[in-house]
């Protein structure tokens, strides 16, 4: 059940603890949540016409997600950004904050977080692992090329769904959410959003192991990317014959350039470029984004 003590809403605005609390409950069946904008109004306490009128006001002050469809619109985790600017609308600019403690809406900063642990994750199990020389090979012969038995390794040993998991898990396991269960299952739908809009790539996410990989391949006499572009199988000869211009371009991508790289450098330097091209941010950021994901992904396993 969901409990916050904290919330003690200013005059004229109405709180959204009442709508949090349905959320629990309904969630706490086991089912995914959902609200029609008739049962968000009355949660809130207000009346038809006030609640009418906030919105066309809204609308015709062209905010962001906000509608004349809002007032009769239905709610999920499907919409969240719209149902957030919704509850903001009545609630204020608190109303973020407290989703978050919900467990129910994660800010961009906080999304950040949860990227940049999936990242750690990743690069840290890429770090315990040793390649399967025998069975790589294997897979080689079995599938007549590098790109397939590259995708199968990476599955067989790297599954997604597993790190993912893993992930929301030490997120949320460092935090204290109202509605815990949903906390976590946001987390990873996030992630899985992220791999979706192609934020995060299997390949940036392994890049040092994919390099191992295609090493082995091009020494058993496989061609490096087959189905890839000239320009493509080009470049990627060119990393393998000089692993540190790989480096180097990663350092430019995170403006590291002529910086002793450190941990904790890394990180705020990760967290600062995000901030100003995450493709919620930033519409035009997304190119920037995955180059930025691909050289800290990078970079990370190095160290």
């Amino acid at each position: 059940m969901y409990t916050d003590e904290s919330i003690t809403p200013k005059p004229g605005r109405a709180c959204p603890e009442p709508v949090i609390r349905r959320i629990g409950e309904i969630e706490g069946l086991g089912e995914p949540w959902s609200l029609d904008a008739t049962e968000i109004r009355e949660l809130l306490g207000i009346n038809s016409e006030d609640f009418y009128r906030r919105i066309y006001a809204a609308e015709s002050g062209d905010r962001p997600l906000i509608s004349l469809s809002a007032a009769t619109g239905k709610y999920s985790q499907k919409n969240i950004w719209e149902f957030v600017a919704l509850i903001e609308l009545f609630c204020g600019g608190e109303t973020e904050g407290r989703l978050e403690r919900a467990g129910i809406f994660f800010t961009h900063p906080e999304q950040l977080e949860i990227l940049g642990i999936f990242l750690n994750e990743a690069a840290g199990a890429v770090r315990r692992h040793e390649v399967d020389v025998e069975e790589f090979s294997a897979m080689l012969r079995a599938f007549g090329g590098y790109d397939r038995a590259r995708d199968v390794y990476l599955e067989e040993y790297f599954p997604l769904a597993d790190l993912i998991r893993r992930a929301a898990a030490v997120y949320c396991g460092d935090r204290s959410f109202g509605i815990p269960d949903l906390a976590e299952a946001n987390a990873k739908r996030l992630l899985r959003f992220f791999f979706q809009k192609h934020v995060l790539e299997v390949r940036s996410v392994f890049a040092v192991l994919i390099d191992q990989l295609l090493r082995q391949a091009v020494a058993e006499g496989c061609s490096a990317e087959q189905g890839a572009s000239p320009r493509n199988r080009e470049q990627s000869e060119a990393d393998l014959q000089d692993r540190s211009s790989v480096l180097q371009r990663a350092h430019r991508s995170m403006n590291l350039e002529g910086r002793a790289l450190t941990l904790p450098l890394l990180k705020s330097q990760y967290k600062r470029l995000m901030k100003i091209y995450h493709p919620d941010i930033n519409p035009r950021g997304l190119r920037r984004c995955q180059e930025i994901t691909a050289a800290y992904s990078l970079l990370l396993s190095a160290l």
